[in-house]
């Protein structure tokens, strides 16, 4: 007899199984190269921009104005922490507390048309919140960080609220009918059972906000316009690291370029750590 399966035995694989068998390799290939091509611009970003500014990554460059000698980029490190923190300030509370009212308390109207309006700001241009601050706030404030601040906000307060509201609605219900049924307020309910069950996820949404808020030109350069000042100071024209790169990156001088560079990497390495540290932060807290 031989050692084959044949087509008669009862455990051989119908015409039906195979083609299942062969679909599913397949689609398994199909997505693995789809996979492999998201990365890959995310490689070739990562690897363009430390091959090039690697070079002049120097102390100097990090702790020197631009009037140094060596010049340097301290200011322009200053005024995008000081803005980013200020618009974080503004923006986290805000988009958490919208977050927590849509999923908690609105009726299924007003939560389909906050939905709606959070869609519409995640997908409006950064030029328009600048355009925006240029002609509402520059009037007010000038040429100014607080300026800037405000036009961050508004393009990070949606990323806080979605987030927010997302991450909320994968917590189990069965928690808050436990939590009432115990004789818990609603909205201690709300903020210390949903919101610490979800605490992880809100915290990404918010460094999600502040990569976003960290990395944005067109609203700086209408707001904030750039300064070789090093002092922080809100109040005045401010520098920031998309402005450095920004008017750096088209100048016909090889060292200004490099120093695009360079900026750019010392910009990604900041929202790097921001989010490798949130990610450390959430598998900690499970884990715990």
């Amino acid at each position: 007899m031989s050692g084959r399966v044949g087509a008669s035995h009862p455990f051989a694989l119908s015409a039906r199984d195979l083609r299942r068998r062969r679909l599913n390799r397949m689609m398994r290939l199909v997505i693995a190269a789809t996979t492999a091509l998201a990365i890959l611009p995310l490689v070739g970003i990562t690897v363009l921009i430390v091959s090039n500014g690697v070079g002049r990554l120097t102390p100097e460059f990090l702790f020197n104005g631009p009037l140094g000698s060596p010049p340097g980029i301290v200011n322009a490190i200053q005024g995008s922490l000081a803005m980013t923190f200020v618009a974080t300030l503004i923006s986290a509370p805000i988009g958490i507390a919208g977050g927590v009212y849509l999923n908690e308390y609105a009726s299924p109207r007003v939560t389909a048309l906050g939905e709606y309006l959070i869609d519409v700001m995640l997908g409006v241009p950064s030029i328009l919140a600048g355009l925006f601050a240029y002609l509402a706030i520059v009037p007010l404030l000038g040429f100014s960080g607080w300026s800037a601040t405000i036009a961050l906000s508004v393009l990070m307060i949606p990323v806080v609220m979605r987030t927010t509201q997302e991450v909320m609605r994968l917590v189990p219900a069965g928690l808050r009918e436990a939590s009432l049924a115990l004789g818990v307020s609603s909205w201690k309910t709300s903020v210390f059972i949903v919101g610490r069950t979800a605490f992880s996820g809100i915290l990404t949404g918010v460094v999600l906000a502040i990569s976003r808020g960290l990395g944005e030109t067109a609203p700086l350069l209408m707001t904030a316009l750039g300064s070789n000042d090093e002092a922080i100071n809100l109040g005045a024209p401010m520098s920031a690291m998309p402005i450095v790169i920004y008017n750096n990156a088209g100048s016909s001088d090889p060292q200004m370029v490099a120093e695009a560079w360079t900026t750019a990497l010392v910009l990604f390495a900041i929202a790097l750590v921001l989010n490798v540290a949130v990610r450390f932060k959430t598998v900690n807290s499970r884990i715990a």
